[in-house]
């Protein structure tokens, strides 16, 4: 996800760090990992300032999202303009596959091209660390994203919904208690396609190693959820009534859940229909093979 950006640049080199030159202007491209952690967060929260779903971080929970997420801050780029970071692109790494973790640019930045400069140069480094594709999502409304991506070689992949329950009275579900990882073990061999990068089996992972636990239920061989808090982390279920009875019984605990990035034709959109659930919004799942 990203906010637009776009303009005509050219690249160069400047003693190992890449360059681009913009409206004239020499722009130095540097690792995220050279950009103290403070000024990375003011960057993150000013690129999303007035995004479409404006994000806010603090430090520590900007930190939380790297390590879980297993952003790459050596592989990632920051492009700098008149001394500050003006804009960035976050790459993700696991294996040979690759995910930008956000990007953008910082509002009275943009149209000058540092997003792209940013991106091209976090796909190069991808690409030199052998990943063999790259993903990211897109808000359904961000055309001008969109059109960025595909200019680099991003296809759509899959559509994504972020699901809103707001309250959720008691109901009468089939949902039972469970261990967290006898629930993942039937999600692991269940799910009818890939996870998205931020509820994958590594970012779970991830979050277990710094202590943050999960609860599960299932539903009698039939389905099974991990969550935490009033958020869903994984959801598979053999159709749309045991999703429903899982998501139910998630939503009355909590008064309601969050269920983000649930692919379309899952059985849990169609059971996060029939609770009258919101999508809060709808985003496009890319991806670029390099």
């Amino acid at each position: 996800m990203a906010p637009g950006d776009g303009a005509g640049l050219s690249r160069g080199d400047g003693g190992g760090m890449a360059v681009w030159a913009v409206s004239s202007a020499a722009v130095p491209i540097v690792a995220a990992d050279s950009v103290d952690l403070d000024a990375l967060t003011a960057l993150f929260n000013g690129v999303y300032s007035d995004y479409f779903v404006p994000l806010e971080l603090d430090r520590a929970g900007l930190e939380l999202t790297i390590d879980i997420c297993d952003i790459d801050l050596g592989a990632s780029r920051v492009a700098v303009e008149d001394g500050e970071p003006a804009a960035f692109a976050f790459l993700g790494l696991r294996g040979d596959e690759g995910w930008i973790g956000g990007m953008g640019t910082v509002p009275s930045h943009r149209r000058r091209g540092l997003g792209e400069a940013a991106l091209t140069e976090v796909l190069d480094e991808a690409r030199g660390r052998n990943a063999k594709s790259v993903r990211l999502e897109v808000i359904e409304q961000n055309e001008a994203a969109r059109r960025l991506y595909e200019k680099v070689g991003f296809e759509h992949e899959r559509d994504l919904g972020v699901w809103i329950l707001d309250s959720a009275p008691p109901r009468v579900t089939k949902a039972q208690p469970a261990a967290a990882a006898d629930a993942h073990a039937w999600i692991k061999a269940n799910r009818r396609s890939p996870e998205p990068w931020q509820r994958a089996d590594e970012t779970l992972d991830r979050m277990q190693a710094r202590g943050l636990a999960f609860e599960a239920l299932t539903v009698d061989g039939q389905g099974a959820a991990l969550y935490r808090g009033n958020g869903v982390l994984q959801l598979a279920a053999r159709d749309d009534k045991a999703a429903a009875h899982l998501l139910a019984a998630v939503g009355a605990q909590g008064d309601g859940l969050r269920f983000v990035n649930v692919p379309a034709g899952d059985p849990a959109e169609a059971a996060l229909e029939l609770l009258r659930a919101k999508m809060q919004l709808r985003q496009h799942e890319m991806r670029v093979t390099l």
